[in-house]
């Protein structure tokens, strides 16, 4: 009988252990699915076709062409630069340095985002491919 009680309480311990793991884990369980049907594979060196030998003509007739800067925020709102008539803490805060980068350049009030997390969001941005593409869905988080 107290073989059976030992016994018992042994196993009542590793289900306990084993539902405790489960729970601590479980979030983790969709990307450890992931990984083992569809592996990301080492990096491998691509041959790429050699450009032109000489400086294209330029569109605007030798002029030099206008440099790009691209301000990626995250969790900026719409309301958040005083440009578009908000601010920070109902348009105390004012954003002007923004707002005159805005007006002398271009203002994309739309746009489609990749991704709905950071990282895959930039990576797609900089390669101009989806992420799941190249294998980056997820931001990548210590664990």
């Amino acid at each position: 009988m107290k073989k059976r009680w030992v016994a018992l309480c042994a196993l009542a311990v590793i289900g306990a252990g084993g539902y405790w793991t489960f729970e601590a884990n479980k979030y983790k369980l969709p990307g450890i699915v992931q990984d083992w049907k569809d592996p990301v594979q080492p990096n491998r060196p691509v041959a790429w076709q050699q450009g032109p030998g000489g400086i294209p003509a330029s569109p605007l007739g030798g002029k030099r062409p206008p440099n790009i800067i691209l301000i990626v925020a995250d969790d900026l709102g719409y309301n958040d630069i005083s440009l578009n008539g908000g601010g920070v803490a109902g348009g105390i805060v004012k954003t002007p340095n923004i707002d005159a980068i805005a007006r002398e350049g271009v203002n994309f009030t739309t746009a489609y985002a990749a991704n709905a997390t950071c990282s895959p969001s930039r990576a797609a941005m900089m390669t101009g491919r989806y992420p799941t593409r190249f294998g980056f869905e997820f931001t990548a988080v210590p664990t």
